[in-house]
């Protein structure tokens, strides 16, 4: 069991060590007061590296998610220190659990740099933390004259009224650090900032924006930018300065994270359901032959039997002038489900784990409102310990078979549920629970921000983690296996983003790392412990392909280097060549250094794209035909739309107008049409309700609701395969059907609310049904039979009333509106 005692093993990984050489190497040049833009455009061209160099003082990392790069930064500050005295360091951070984070791994690398740097006069670093105005170890920060780093975040100075910006009531003398002939600073954050520290941004694409900038002025020292991400556009925070890149398909070939599975949870019915619209596209499921196939319906396709007249932006319009909206929210039903094979798998590998002494966390992003897991009424919460209570019964039942082999593991299920036997493994955390005053949540809060050690050991029964989006960037806990998402907002923010919580490598209960070294180099064996299972629904369109995609958009492997399969799979799709024709491209490229060799990585040839490219493709043109030049001369532009963009055409709206010589033609139909009629409704006696109520119970029971099928299909991402057509491959792991609970009084008002017929009307026709259909046929569906009762008691109340109307009289005189014509040549007529 992981004690207080216990520390993080850390081991010498080459990737890190590689990253602080470089930043030393640059810093080393800068000391001897070489030119900063010298200096990085050396060391980009040492590197093979294609990004801008600008006079700003950043110096950027890429690092991707999981691969350590708050313990890289930490270990940065002691080499500075090391080798060229730094002293003073300021770490921003955007948000409360990456503070949290960042704290927490201070305080677990603290042992392990104090014997790393033994022989060295600072052995530690001391930590202060900015945080609800305490402006004591701000102060404390400034007075140090030892090793230190201040933890803030930029919301903490970004403000006039910040109590960092507030004048001073009182002179601040520090002789050690302000000259006598210097003006003393009349704010906090400017005595800071004449300690001219060195600044550690960690993600700073969260600190874009103006009032950002105005307040950082006067940090003049360098600073490091660290980042997973560094958005690509117009004002975004570009990567640039760069000292070192680790990005997402290096990551995961060099086997630093986890593998990726996806579980997609569908739930089936014998219907067309509306997905997404996508490029005026209407994306639908359809069952056929028991396999959900996913279609694209354009206008004029058939939608459960109906012609699609139009399509907007999140809906469809029918030939019957129906609307199909699209619905992102998650039913019940489908939530249970979710939920369901989410604990499933994770029983599934926890005893395997278990076994290897490591504990398995399932974590879970639900909707965007905390009642769903506390409060009155907290629904995932209730469905949650309903499904895991039920799944626990039959894995325990199975683990009886053999007691003495699962003796351990069942010892350990018995601390699922407390003295008063509620069951204690799920916690939750949400950005408004700080300060929260109820100590089962502070309690709750403290473990999965703050003791990290606690939560990955098994005398912790927390096992399940629910959460919002307050755990992104910045918390991160290996043990995540599992990651459910009960949600679909968030669809803009990146996909590795969403499952970067669960992408690191996984600890035992030593605190050691399950590195591929401990496998001893086998993927199959590492894959086998460290991979991460994403259960989503099926509204998460295309989630594997997305997550592909990002690896290959956020990795400058494919950008400015690529594989040779990389680039015969872009000219095969760009032009749709025959496989002779894209070899015989490839050859010319390569055989007139079109494209550069550079190396081999896990056995691909690598290249990158000459800087004569296209001079060398002009005088190639004769021997071209003109698609392969245009291909060729677009092969490195795939993003042309941010550069060519087509106006918009708006239509002018026309009036529109009658000619003259038809005028009194219009004129004589409205005469005809324009007077008022009335009509009656003949009261409907006892006797003929039963006959409508006998109709209509008739049709209902000849409904034939199917079952619904409850699909989940698992796909996985092959890394060594990423980027060709069999990267993804996809396998049907359960098939089963579904039967619904039903509240009667709940459908039975849903379908007087539907028809808007008295809920005592609908009362009879529902009590007239047979329980064979009740408890058989309605529970197949109930959201398909609402639908299709409704349909059945509108039809028959409309035929009821065709018999039962007839006109009163008739035509009144008066006119109803008044008969306006607007001829051709914009003369209005009133009759």
């Amino acid at each position: 069991m992981i004690s207080e005692q216990k520390q993080f093993q850390y081991e010498t990984q080459q990737y890190q060590e590689d990253c602080i050489g470089n930043i030393l190497s640059i810093f080393e040049k800068l000391e001897q007061k070489q030119p900063f833009s010298k200096v990085m455009t050396e060391h980009h061209n040492a590197h093979n590296y294609h990004f801008p160099v600008q006079e700003t003082g950043n110096i950027d990392i890429m690092m991707e998610t999981g691969t350590g790069k708050t313990f890289t930064f930490i270990k940065i500050m002691f080499e500075l220190n090391r080798n060229f005295g730094y002293k003073k360091f300021i770490i921003l951070i955007p948000s409360v659990p990456i503070r949290e984070g960042t704290k927490t791994n201070l305080e677990d690398t603290k042992e392990y740099f104090k014997s790393l740097y033994a022989n060295e006069r600072e052995k530690e670093i001391e930590t202060f933390v900015y945080e609800g105005g305490n402006t004591a170890e701000v102060k404390r920060f400034i007075g140090t004259g030892h090793l230190s780093v201040l933890v803030m975040t930029p919301s903490s100075f970004n403000k006039d009224a910040n109590i960092l910006n507030r004048p001073l009531e009182y002179e601040i003398h520090y002789p050690s650090l302000f000259k006598n002939d210097e003006e003393p600073p009349k704010t906090l954050l400017e005595c800071v900032k004449y300690l001219n520290p060195i600044i550690i941004m960690d993600e700073p694409h969260r600190f874009e924006g103006e009032a950002f900038r105005v307040f950082f002025s006067g940090f003049n020292n360098f600073y490091l930018r660290f980042g997973a991400t560094f958005p690509k556009g117009k004002n975004a925070t570009i990567l640039s300065n760069v000292a070192y890149v680790l990005d997402s398909i290096s990551s995961f070939r060099q086997n630093l994270v986890k593998k990726i599975v996806v579980y997609t949870q569908d739930i089936v019915q014998n219907t067309d359901t509306l997905l997404t619209i996508e490029n005026k596209k209407a994306i639908v499921n359809t069952l056929i032959n028991g396999t959900i196939i996913k279609r694209e319906l354009g206008r004029g396709g058939i939608y459960n039997g109906k012609l699609i007249k139009k399509i907007n932006k999140d809906s469809i319009v029918l030939n019957d002038n129906s609307i199909v909206k699209v619905d992102y929210s998650l039913s019940d039903d489908a939530l249970r489900s979710m939920i369901a094979e989410t604990v499933k798998i994770h029983f599934e590998k926890e005893k395997a784990l278990f076994e290897h002494g490591i504990k398995a966390l399932t974590l879970f992003f639900i909707e965007s409102d905390i009642a769903l897991f506390r409060g009155e009424n907290p629904k995932i919460k209730r469905i949650f310990e309903k499904e895991y209570t039920a799944i626990r019964q039959t894995v325990i039942a199975d683990l009886t078979h053999n007691p003495q082999q699962n003796e351990t593991y069942l010892q350990y299920l018995q601390n699922d549920f407390d003295a008063d036997g509620n069951l204690q493994v799920h916690k939750g955390y949400f950005s408004g629970d700080k300060g929260n005053a109820d100590e089962k949540v502070k309690t709750s809060v403290d473990e999965i921000l703050k003791d990290k050690k606690k939560l990955l050991s098994f005398e912790s029964p927390t096992r399940f983690i629910f959460s919002i989006w307050a755990l992104q960037e910045g918390w991160d806990n290996p043990n995540v296996f599992t990651i459910c998402k009960l949600s679909n907002q968030g669809s803009e923010i990146s996909k590795l983003q969403q499952i970067g919580r669960g992408l690191r490598i996984c600890v035992d209960q030593n605190l050691k790392r399950n590195t591929i070294k401990r496998f001893g180099d086998n993927q199959d064996d590492f894959w086998r412990v460290n991979n991460l299972d994403v259960v989503v629904s099926n509204q998460e369109q295309g989630f594997v392909e997305a997550i592909q995609n990002e690896i290959l958009s956020n990795s400058f492997i494919v950008a400015d280097i690529f594989t040779e399969q990389d680039l015969k799979r872009v000219l095969k799709d760009k032009g749709n060549f025959d496989d002779l024709t894209v070899r015989n491209l490839f050859k010319m490229l390569d055989s007139k250094e079109m494209i550069i060799f550079k190396q081999i990585i896990d056995g691909h040839d690598i290249y990158e794209k000459s800087r004569n490219y296209l001079t060398i493709l002009s005088a190639e043109k004769p021997n071209l035909t003109s698609e392969q030049f245009t291909v060729l001369e677009n092969l490195f532009s795939s993003d042309y739309r941010n550069f060519v963009q087509e106006k918009n055409k708006v239509r002018p709206k026309k009036n529109l107008t009658i000619k003259e010589t038809h005028l009194a033609e219009f004129q004589n139909l409205w005469n005809a049409i324009n007077r008022n009629a009335f009509y009656m409704l003949d009261n409907l006696d006892q006797e003929n309700e039963k006959i409508l109520i006998y109709n209509i119970k008739t049709d209902i029971e000849a409904l034939n609701i199917d079952e619904i099928l409850l699909q989940t299909i698992r796909r996985e991402l092959d890394i060594n395969k990423i980027g060709q057509d069999d990267a993804i491959t996809a396998k049907l792991k359960d098939n089963i059907s579904y039967k619904s609970k039903v509240d009667y009084l709940q459908f039975v008002s849903n379908l007087s609310n539907n028809t808007k017929t008295p809920i005592s009307f609908i009362v009879k026709i529902f009590n007239g049904l047979s329980l064979d259909f009740k408890n058989k046929i309605l529970t197949n569906n109930p959201a398909q039979a609402l639908k299709e009762m409704a349909d059945i008691v509108r039809k028959n109340l409309v035929s009821m009333i065709k018999t039962r109307i007839h006109y009163g009289g008739e035509v009144t005189d008066g006119v109803v509106l008044p008969n306006v014509f607007l001829s051709e040549n914009n003369k209005t007529y009133l009759k």
